[in-house]
């Protein structure tokens, strides 16, 4: 048996046991919770405790379509929550990238939530969320670069993204299993969410260095994850994840082709494990919070510069294959921090800070830093956001010396990486409470690091000035 197969084997292992143990720990213990819990939590949403707001005035509903005709007021009662939401946006590349261009993508969000508490007195939700993925991204026609310019970017599909259980066992313990996205709880600044470019979300180093970019939009897998509030300042997640979503081939340019419906379910690529601490004095938005994380992957890895043979990847006699190392892992820091208290509606600055790092012999990205600034209710409008961000995003020491191994043994002009770095300008404007319209402004700088333009021999793509204008409507 291949080193791969016996890896994933035991990755399968390890998987289906944890997800045996807890039906079977769910069945005992589960009648024994009866108290209420606090809010569901749905990825990073909380079942609110009052309904959405169905005023028949068009300007103050927060739904758009308002009950629907009567459907969410008859589903109600017995704990269904049902949400769509549609996100557009066009973004052009006035400069720079492999050529210029403009482009519309969007995203459907259908999503129904049963809060088994409200009929049945059962403390469990479930959840269901599908996405119907429009339109064509950015980075990948006109840029290719690292910080993808829109957090919707994905290959055109209707795939579902998540369909789990949470059940609660007491007040301190929420176990969730099923399909799940770890980029919706885990290395996620909320202040970061306003932002357009997709590494204000999920972060550039995972998303890279991860096969299939990880579990995140807009790929699910098969997980379970636990979550411990240990006091109602500090609680504890943990996540143990399929360890490639799509099951694709390390360094397949288009992982998401492998699995277009969301439906393979794989269970069988190794395991993704996740741990965060999060602290929140005083359980207030008055306070910051902080966080810090680690990831471990236990699939093989391609070395940044190394064959299987031994020498450099561009040297003649490469085998022409990257030599595969054990495991991957990083560590994680985030801060979110008011920097004065918000008003009692909410209003006033946030500053976010992340900082994480990966090891460099088996990982395009070793360090990725990202901060900014967002602003609720500028202008005096208190639904409005206004926001500045930058990231960062270092390419490793190794792949560096393959850049210049390959300049060495080729005898021609190759740029040596050294990193890529996005600022973004952004400003969220609520037409009514149901709908946002956010003009957008980047910067990307050495867009892939530093990397050839395959239009333009000889020549590095160029630094990319993107405008565009997202829109957001929930019906």
């Amino acid at each position: 048996m291949s080193d791969r197969s016996a890896s994933n084997n035991r990755g399968h292992d390890l998987i289906r046991t944890v997800f045996a143990g807890f039906f079977l720990g769910a069945t005992v213990l589960a009648r024994s919770a009866l108290a209420a819990p606090p809010g569901i939590s749905f990825g990073e949403t909380e079942l609110p405790a009052t309904s959405p707001s169905e005023s028949a005035d068009f300007w103050t509903r927060t739904n758009l379509l308002g009950d629907m005709g009567g459907l969410k007021p008859a589903l109600r009662p017995y704990g269904f929550q049902l949400n769509i939401t549609e996100t557009s946006e066009i973004l052009g590349n006035a400069t720079g990238g492999v050529h210029r261009g403009v482009i519309y993508e969007g995203v459907t969000d259908l999503n129904l939530g049963w809060d088994l508490r409200t009929y049945f007195g059962w403390r469990g939700v479930f959840f269901a969320r599908a996405y119907q993925i429009h339109g064509r991204g950015l980075s990948a026609n006109d840029l290719d670069n690292l910080n993808v310019a829109s957090g919707i970017e994905a290959d055109r599909t209707t795939r579902l993204y998540e369909l789990w259980y949470e059940h609660h066992l007491g007040d301190w313990l929420r176990i969730r299993i099923g399909e799940q996205s770890a980029g919706q709880e885990f290395i996620i600044s909320p202040t970061a969410k306003l932002f357009v470019n997709a590494t204000f979300g999920w972060p550039t180093l995972p998303a890279t260095d991860l096969p299939s970019g990880g579990a995140n939009y807009p790929l699910g897998t098969p997980a379970v994850r636990f979550r411990v509030d240990a006091t109602d300042a500090l609680t504890f997640f943990a996540g143990l994840f399929n360890g490639n979503p799509t099951g694709a081939p390390l360094g397949n340019p288009d992982p998401q082709r492998f699995d277009l419906s969301g439906t393979a379910f794989h269970v069988n690529d190794g395991a993704f494990a996740i741990f965060e601490t999060r602290y929140n004095p005083g359980n207030s938005d008055k306070s910051g919070t902080y966080r810090v994380g680690a990831w471990f992957n236990s699939e093989k890895f391609p070395s940044q510069n190394l064959a299987s043979n031994g020498v450099s990847l561009a040297s003649p006699v490469s085998s022409g294959m990257p030599r595969l190392l054990d495991n991957d892992y990083s560590v994680y820091g985030i801060i979110d921090q008011p920097i004065v208290p918000p008003k009692d509606d909410g209003s006033g600055p946030v500053a976010f800070a992340r900082a994480m790092g990966a090891p460099g012999n088996r990982n395009l990205v070793d360090f990725y830093f990202d901060t900014g600034l967002a602003y609720k209710g500028p202008f005096g409008r208190k639904n409005d956001q206004i926001g500045l961000a930058f990231g960062y995003a270092r390419i490793s020491n190794p792949a560096r010396l393959l850049d210049t191994d390959s300049a060495m043994f080729s005898g021609t002009y190759h740029p040596i990486r050294s990193e890529e770095t996005v600022v973004e300008l952004t400003y969220q404007w609520s037409l009514t409470a149901a709908w946002q319209l956010q003009p957008d402004f980047q910067y990307i700088t050495n867009p892939g690091g530093g990397i050839l333009n395959p239009h333009v021999p000889g020549q590095k793509i160029g630094n990319a000035a993107i405008f565009g204008v997202r829109t957001l409507i929930t019906f």
